[in-house]
């Protein structure tokens, strides 16, 4: 629902009357509006302090243009618009209903023909955006809208049109939980970018959730990068085809109009790009049912009557997806159902888990520093009771020092393994070598610490023999401590390695 307009909010812009806020960026902000004759509009209005910005107003007219290109296939049409005025506006069609995102965490999620339907519009939508040669970079259920006549996929804001190359670079942006890696990694951006964040669009729209979860943005991130997601309840063939659309490597995600070529059933693969996309807009319009302004799209049971006849069968065309196999791989797997768990998702976790263990026998080892390694003392000659005793910490030694510094630096190899593929937790094996031959230092001139005795350390062993005294050191247990802990820390370290994935270095 709009929100009432603000005192600062303009009551009319052009000939068309603002009643209500929809919505407000970093740039402008986007109105409820009426057109002339009482038609409901969308009103999208660069601020004003914008207003003289001439790069403002450029993306503002590139925008534009980008929604322009586009087909109204499944996407908000572009009526009207004002560039040259005080404050540049665009007029668009006005999608009557909720994001897809409020439909979905409401529940029950869609299943059955309704989620295909969902999935059939949303791709035609991105087909067209595609065959205009633009990029819509910002794909989320957020910018799915759940209209009475079918979804509608809003906001070109950050889009950016397509070079000779078919591709484009850029600072990243969008949304980081539907990212496609290469947007993360800062590599060139395209079609298929949009193709991945429509994958975790169907997840999401299937299982509730977000497909990387919902923790700080670096996790993620991580996720996105090296993690095979879990699916969950998503069912074939939808399932396959989203796995597909996942791909960490753009070049082998099918492309929009592969997907709608599988979704329509594998027919009409000649077809001109407006005859497909109209079959996409015929076949994913929602079917007669009880709809309401909150849910206008029924949910529940997908053998209810309410559903209406399902999309078309899908063929097993082997040339659904393109000209050959290496879209999906050989054609005898391409519709092997993706289980929930796999080896290569018990392999990942055990990688995760064993990088987590390293990085905590680092700060145990660096802990230990803070331990007596040996208690220093004075012997009488002849008695076996030493007197005077002190302790000694490790960090009060060269060798405890270096076993801190290298505790700290495994610690940071983990950390780097958990966020980032730049660097391996098995390099915590080399600083973990170190701690173990500086702990071994320890024990071959341990006589040296008679040095760290308060009363007795500026006298040589023969000056305390004149005395009547011998020296007298014993190590404690905060130094088998240290050794077992570096012995630990290299030992996972180097398990690490055999966990770690190919495309994880």
């Amino acid at each position: 629902m709009p929100q009432s307009l603000r005192p600062e909010d303009p009551p009319k812009i052009g000939s068309y009357r603002l009643v209500g806020l929809l919505g407000e960026g970093g740039q402008g902000a986007v109105y409820r509006g009426e057109a002339p004759g009482g038609e409901p509009v969308a009103v999208k209005l660069l601020h004003a302090r914008f207003s003289g910005d001439a790069k403002a107003r450029a993306r503002f007219a590139a925008e534009l243009a980008h929604a322009r290109r586009v087909a109204p296939f499944c996407t908000a049409r572009v009526l009207d618009a004002d560039l040259d005025g005080d404050r540049p506006y665009i007029v668009s069609e006005f999608v009557e209903g909720p994001p897809l995102s409020d439909v979905i965490t409401g529940g029950p999620q869609p299943e059955g023909p309704a989620l295909e339907r969902i999935a059939i519009a949303t791709v035609t939508a991105l087909a067209a955006i595609h065959e205009a040669g633009v990029v819509h970079r910002d794909f989320k259920p957020g910018n799915v809208i759940m209209g009475t006549d079918g979804p509608r996929v809003i906001d070109f804001g950050i889009a950016r049109a397509l070079d000779a190359t078919g591709t484009l670079s850029s600072a990243v942006v969008g949304t980081p939980a539907y990212m496609a890696p290469e947007q993360i990694a800062g590599g060139a951006i395209g079609p298929a970018a949009d193709i991945f964040a429509w994958g975790c669009t169907m997840a999401f729209a299937a299982n509730g959730a977000t497909l990387f979860g919902q923790e700080s943005i670096p996790a993620v991130m991580h996720r996105i990068l090296h993690e095979e997601p879990d699916l969950g309840r998503l069912a074939a063939p939808l399932r396959e085809i989203v796995a597909a659309c996942l791909a960490k490597d753009p070049d082998r995600r099918p492309t929009a109009r592969q997907i709608l070529l599988r979704l329509l059933g594998g027919a009409g693969s000649a077809a001109a790009p407006e005859t497909l996309l109209t079959e996409g807009a015929r076949v994913s319009a929602p079917p007669a049912g009880p709809r309401n302004a909150t849910r206008p799209w029924p949910s529940g049971d997908s053998s209810s009557p309410a559903y209406g006849p399902a999309p078309r069968a899908h063929g097993p065309g082997p040339q659904a997806y393109g000209p050959g196999p290496q879209a999906y791989g050989p054609a005898s797997q391409a519709h092997t159902p993706v289980q929930p768990v796999t080896v290569g998702d018990r392999a990942r976790s055990g990688h995760r888990a064993l990088t987590r263990a390293t990085g905590v026998a680092a700060v145990v080892l660096g802990v230990t520093t803070l331990l007596p390694w040996a208690h220093v003392g004075q012997r009488p000659l002849g008695t076996s009771v030493p007197i005077n005793v002190v302790g000694v910490s490790g960090l009060r030694t060269l060798w405890g020092v270096l076993v801190l510094v290298m505790a700290v630096i495994a610690v940071n190899l983990a950390i780097i393994d958990e966020f980032s593929s730049r660097l391996s937790a098995v390099w915590a094996a080399v600083p973990g070598g170190v701690a173990i031959a500086s702990v071994a230092g320890f024990l071959l001139r341990r006589q040296d610490l008679h040095s760290k005795h308060p009363n007795f350390g500026l006298l040589s062993v023969d000056e305390l023999r004149k005395m009547g005294y011998a020296l007298d050191i014993s190590l404690s247990p905060g130094l088998y401590a240290a050794l077992a802990a570096a012995v630990i820390l290299t030992a996972l370290a180097l398990l690490v390695r055999a966990t770690r994935r190919p495309d994880h270095r």
